[in-house]
C-alpha cells in the first residue's frame, strides 16, 4: 500500500492533481462553504483556488499585519483563509459593490469562525481606499474587476506599510476572463492585468515576483528604501 505522504501519485495528470494528493483535501469548514455558496446559492465559481487559499493564510501568517485589505469579496473565501492567518488582534477589512455577495460573505465568515476579525464593507472600493491612512496596512489582496486593477494598484500603493505585501489574483494575463463581462470579450481584462504586471515589476519601490497557482498570484513587497 503506498501513502501520499511518502510516495508521489502515478502520473498525476496535472499539477493541481498532485498539490491535492499532497495536501488532502479541504477542511470540512470550507467544504461547507463552498457547497453552500456555489450549489445552493448559485454564486459565480471564480473563487481562488485551494492552493492559492493557502498560500493567503501563509503570507498573511508570514506577515503578521494588524490590518490587512481585501478588494473583492465574492462569498468570502478568500477572506476566511486571510482571517485564519492574523495575528492576535490582526483585522481584515473587504470590499465589494454587491450587497447580495455581502451578505453571503458575512454568513460565511461567522460558519468559519472568523468573522469577529473581518469587517464587511459594501461600496465602491477606490473610494474606500481614499479615506484610508497613508502607510497603514501590512497586507492587501486584489480579486476584483479586472479592468481596474491599475486603479487599485494606484490607490494601494500609498497604504502599504514598509514591507507591506501587495497580492493580485488572476495575474496570468493570458487566462480566461469572459465570464466576467457581458460581452464574452476579456481583452480589456488582459491588457489591464498586463499593465498592472509590468507597474509592480518595475517599481523602484516594490520587489514582486509571479507565484505559479492555477491563475496566478502577483506578490509584490514594499522596499524599506
Amino acid at each position: 500500500m503506498t501513502d501520499s505522504m511518502t510516495s508521489p501519485p502515478a502520473h498525476p495528470t496535472l499539477p493541481t492533481d498532485y498539490i491535492r494528493a499532497v495536501l488532502g483535501p479541504r477542511d470540512a469548514v470550507l467544504d461547507g462553504v463552498l457547497r453552500e455558496s456555489l450549489l445552493q446559492r448559485s454564486m459565480p465559481t471564480i473563487q481562488i483556488d485551494d492552493n492559492a487559499g493557502r498560500l493567503l493564510q501563509l503570507f498573511t501568517q508570514l506577515r503578521k499585519p494588524a490590518r490587512a485589505l481585501e478588494i473583492g469579496t465574492l462569498f468570502g473565501y478568500s477572506a476566511i483563509h486571510i482571517a485564519r492567518g492574523l495575528p492576535p488582534g490582526g483585522r481584515l477589512t473587504t470590499i465589494d459593490n454587491d450587497p447580495v455577495a455581502a451578505e453571503l460573505a458575512r454568513a460565511n465568515l461567522v460558519e468559519a469562525g472568523v468573522a469577529d476579525r473581518v469587517d464587511v464593507v459594501v461600496g465602491n472600493a477606490t473610494e474606500y481606499l481614499a479615506t484610508l491612512t497613508p502607510a497603514s496596512v501590512g497586507l492587501i489582496f486584489i480579486d476584483a474587476d479586472k479592468k481596474a486593477y491599475p486603479a487599485y494598484l494606484k490607490a494601494c500603493y500609498p497604504l502599504l506599510e514598509d514591507d507591506g505585501l501587495l497580492i493580485a489574483d488572476d495575474a496570468f494575463a493570458q487566462g480566461d476572463f469572459s465570464a466576467e463581462n457581458d460581452a464574452g470579450d476579456d481583452s480589456r481584462e488582459r491588457a489591464a492585468i498586463h499593465a498592472y504586471n509590468v507597474a509592480v515589476s518595475r517599481a523602484a519601490k516594490l520587489f514582486s515576483a509571479f507565484v505559479g497557482t492555477e491563475n496566478g498570484l502577483m506578490v509584490s513587497q514594499r522596499r524599506v528604501s
